[in-house]
């Protein structure tokens, strides 16, 4: 392999194993409907097929960058590759609700294996003339599979019944890890030994596991329960005592110390302000587009095509520009776009004006195109290369775990502003116009995040810019 064709090789190795992880996260919602047929279950218990897979990966994001410090990044996502292709076969031979959901926790932690280290590897498979345009096209790898994922699921279970969506891993799986087990190959100085923090590791899955739990029910009820209570309680507790015990563990499982780096926490909150407000709207929007518009789903999802196609084709280009002029704001830009969009497609919900909701997706996909690729290449850069593995991971569990949250605040904010109305009531009824306002004021909450967010962005862009001038 040349020098030059060398680093792109392994680029497409990486995004076909994050490819397969992504589709499999959102195409499984399609199939749910199937399994539970399949399986003679209730829906509620169908639901930990995707809830575990999702629990697991983020639980275990943080421990698999630990261990690849020693293990080394490109064999911790070659393995995290053999054993997502292998787990998603039993998945598809499981006898039983409870094998499939057990393959899928074995699944989650494939994924977190080969996520927690992504974007280390393509940061240091790249040097930084061609850094922004590599993590941009791992950045439209996450959009094209978010895109298309329902429309393939869609399509495989239609034809081939839902195991087919775990079958096509396979073949793309066990060919993929050849070539990693060929081409991947870094420069790494690893660990001499791993000695794993096995108190953190149990406080960690603890904390983190409940606070997923809690957003799930949160998500699914939009009202503080008991349930709610009890894992916010198991949450609070865990979390201190895990942070309690990391500060003065000789070698933790997650070095609470990067966090004192003003930059690197400022870039990781504005990241949240991004994936929270960017739910607002892929959750909430539906409810609008059918219950206001009286759209069917399968137009509801050509239009919600959009933005990932923006992304898709913007992201690679944001980051051939971001490589030859790095000290530009491109985040704060970014979320002030995105705020802008977010705006308009308020406004638009409340008069009802379909023109305006696309031209907001449009400039919402612009606003995402030229906030990520910057984003995740400062928060790598905001630490040291040799802790490159730990910035990725904590940035993959940011991702999940403000998806979750934004998740939860769309739905309970819905919640609130509809009271005790019923959606299936209302919906392309006389009160549809409730439903608009109550979308459009959640979704103006989501740019007002995005502020929030653009604020963050530009206190760490002036960090950086001091730091460069000292």
């Amino acid at each position: 392999m040349s020098r030059t064709k060398g680093p792109y090789v392994a680029l497409a190795i990486v995004m076909v194993g994050v490819f397969m992880s992504v589709l499999d996260a959102v195409a499984l919602n399609i199939a749910l409907p199937s399994i539970t047929s399949y399986y003679g279950v209730a829906v509620a218990d169908t639901q930990w097929v995707v809830t575990g897979y999702l629990l697991a990966q983020t639980c275990a994001l943080i421990i698999s960058g630990k261990v690849a410090e020693r293990v080394g990044q490109a064999r911790m996502f070659t393995i995290g590759m053999v054993v997502f292709a292998l787990s998603s076969l039993l998945c598809a031979l499981s006898g039983s609700l409870g094998q499939l959901i057990a393959f899928r926790l074995v699944q989650g932690l494939a994924a977190s294996m080969m996520f927690s280290v992504s974007t280390a590897i393509v940061f240091r498979l790249f040097d930084i003339t061609v850094r922004g345009k590599a993590l941009g096209f791992l950045g439209s790898t996450v959009a094209v599979g978010g895109m298309l994922a329902p429309v393939i699921g869609g399509v495989l279970v239609g034809t081939l019944g839902w195991q087919s969506i775990f079958l096509v891993n396979v073949p793309i799986g066990i060919i993929a890890s050849a070539l990693a087990f060929r081409y991947l190959r870094l420069e790494e100085r690893l660990s001499e030994r791993l000695r794993m923090d096995w108190p953190g590791v149990v406080l960690w899955v603890l904390s983190i596991g409940s606070l997923v739990l809690m957003l799930g029910v949160l998500g699914d009820t939009g009202r503080f329960t008991w349930e709610v209570g009890a894992y916010a309680l198991v949450f609070i507790i865990s979390l201190t005592l895990f942070i309690r015990w990391e500060r003065r563990a000789e070698e933790p499982l997650l070095d609470i110390s990067v966090f004192k780096v003003r930059r690197f926490s400022l870039i990781a909150l504005s990241m949240v302000m991004f994936f929270v407000s960017m739910n607002m709207v892929t959750i909430l929007g539906p409810f609008y587009y059918e219950g206001v518009m009286v759209y069917d789903a399968t137009t509801v999802g050509m239009i919600f095509m959009i933005m990932p196609g923006v992304t898709m084709i913007g992201a690679p280009l944001v980051g051939r520009i971001y490589d030859h002029k790095r000290f530009r704001p491109y985040t704060t830009v970014g979320h002030l776009v995105r705020a802008g969009g977010m705006f308009l497609m308020a406004y638009a919900f409340l008069i009802k004006n379909l023109e305006l909701t696309l031209m907001a997706f449009f400039i919402m996909g612009v606003g995402s195109c030229l906030f990520q690729t910057p984003n995740n290449s400062e928060m790598m850069l905001s630490l040291p290369r040799e802790r490159s593995g730990l910035a990725s991971s904590i940035q993959a569990t940011t991702r999940n775990l403000s998806t979750a949250v934004g998740v939860s605040l769309a739905t309970m904010l819905m919640t609130v502003l509809m009271g005790s109305m019923d959606y299936g009531a209302i919906a392309g009824g006389p009160l549809s116009d409730e439903l608009a306002r109550s979308v459009a004021i959640a979704v103006a909450f989501g740019g007002a995040l995005c502020l929030v967010g653009a604020v963050l962005a530009r206190m760490s862009e002036r960090t950086d810019a001091v730091a460069s001038s000292q």
